[in-house]
Order: C-alpha cells, then sequence, then structure tokens
C-alpha cells in the first residue's frame, strides 16, 4: 500500500523538484490564499443561512402568539360572545349570555328578583348581557329562582330588605319587591304595607341619588276583586 502511494506521489514530487524557488513561494502563496477564501465563503453563507433561519422562527413565533388576540379583537368586534370569551368553558354552565360593549351595558337592579316575575326578568337582562343586582329578603321570593346564575361575573345576589337603605351605584332600578298573592299578603299586613310605602320611598331616593331610570311594577289587586278570570289587559 505505502508502495503504491509513493509511486502515485513519484511524478508530483519530479515536478516540485524542477520548480524554481520563486514559483514553489507563488504556488504556495495561491494555494494559501485559495483555502481561506473557501473558508471564509463557507462561513459567511453558514452564518446568513443561520440567521435567517432565526429569524424565520422568530417571525413564526410572533404569528403564532398574534393570531390568537387577533381572532379574540374580530370577535369582539362582531359581538359574538360565544367565540371571544376566553373563559367559555368555565360559562358553559351558565345560560348563553349576549356580549355587550361597556358603552351598551347597564348595571340593573331588580328588588324582588328572586320572585316568580322578578327571576324571569332576571334572566331576560342577563341573557341580554347587563349586569344584575338582585335584591331579595325571600319572603316570598326564592333563591333556587337565580342560583343558576350564582357565580356568574355579571350577577350578583343580596338577602336585603327593601325597606332598609340601600347604597350601591346602578343605572336602572325595577322594583318588583312586594308580596303579590293573596295568602302571603293576607299573612302579614303590615309588612305588605311597608314594602309598598317604605321600600317604594327608599328605591325612588336611591335612582334620584345616582340618577337612574326606575320602573315600579303593580299588581291586578290594586283594582279590587275581578268580575271575570283571568283578567284581560285593557
Amino acid at each position: 500500500m505505502v508502495k503504491r502511494i509513493r509511486r502515485a506521489l513519484m511524478p508530483v514530487f519530479g515536478w516540485w523538484a524542477i520548480m524554481s524557488r520563486k514559483t514553489k513561494y507563488v504556488f504556495i502563496l495561491a494555494i494559501l490564499v485559495a483555502a481561506i477564501v473557501v473558508t471564509w465563503g463557507r462561513a459567511g453563507i453558514t452564518k446568513d443561512d443561520m440567521e435567517r433561519l432565526r429569524r424565520e422562527e422568530l417571525s413564526s413565533q410572533i404569528r403564532e402568539a398574534l393570531e390568537p388576540l387577533e381572532k379574540r379583537l374580530g370577535n369582539l368586534e362582531k359581538g359574538d360572545m360565544s367565540k371571544a370569551d376566553t373563559h367559555s368553558s368555565e360559562d358553559s354552565k351558565y345560560p348563553k349570555v349576549k356580549f355587550l360593549m361597556e358603552k351598551d351595558r347597564k348595571r340593573i337592579l331588580v328588588t324582588g328578583g328572586a320572585g316568580f316575575v322578578g327571576s324571569h326578568l332576571v334572566d331576560r337582562l342577563m341573557m341580554d348581557g347587563h349586569e344584575v343586582v338582585v335584591m331579595d329578603n325571600f319572603f316570598t321570593g326564592r333563591k333556587r329562582n337565580v342560583e343558576h346564575w350564582i357565580g356568574h361575573e355579571n350577577f350578583e345576589l343580596l338577602n336585603h330588605d327593601v325597606v332598609e337603605p340601600l347604597y350601591i351605584e346602578v343605572d336602572q332600578i325595577y322594583h318588583l319587591a312586594s308580596p303579590a298573592s293573596p295568602p302571603h299578603y293576607m299573612y302579614n299586613p303590615i309588612k305588605t304595607i311597608k314594602t309598598n310605602t317604605i321600600g317604594t320611598l327608599n328605591m325612588l331616593g336611591l335612582a334620584k341619588r345616582v340618577n337612574g331610570r326606575f320602573l315600579l311594577a303593580s299588581t291586578s289587586e290594586v283594582y279590587g276583586d275581578p268580575e271575570v278570570h283571568p283578567q284581560n289587559e285593557e
């Protein structure tokens, strides 16, 4: 094997032996220059490639991070609560709630909101996307009528008697607090009178203080004993 290598290199050695010293220097210098150029060229290409790959990877990461935010902003502009809310899995236990922008969303107090009529009003206001505060002393109302909203960020339940002053900030007041069934108000007529007088005055005072809109619900009982059942609305 060694002999074969020697025989293969003998022409090269012979050619090198007959070259002048100056020619040898020029040849060696040319080889060094070529080696340096090739090495630098390879290093430059590798560095550029790595830089390009880093830039592409960074751009990809930025796009991936911005994509969910862009979708959320788009859904917020469309008012699509089901897609905009990041807590959709948590909110799935509540009825579907419409998303309202802050300028359109109202904070609403419903007195007697745990009663039959009041709880249905609460459902409608909640599903329309408003913030609802239910105030009830549970004399005739039942917590189970509104318990499906407990824990929702737009809902608040207060165990409070309307005959006592209430200090709260709201935009609207729906005053439905009062026993409505004859057995109930006949059982405690004094409490019924206080609820409809002092309670109404308290809510009117609250509406005046917060400059809010006020709605007073009444009952067919104010017209006395009806001659026909059910009564029409005329």
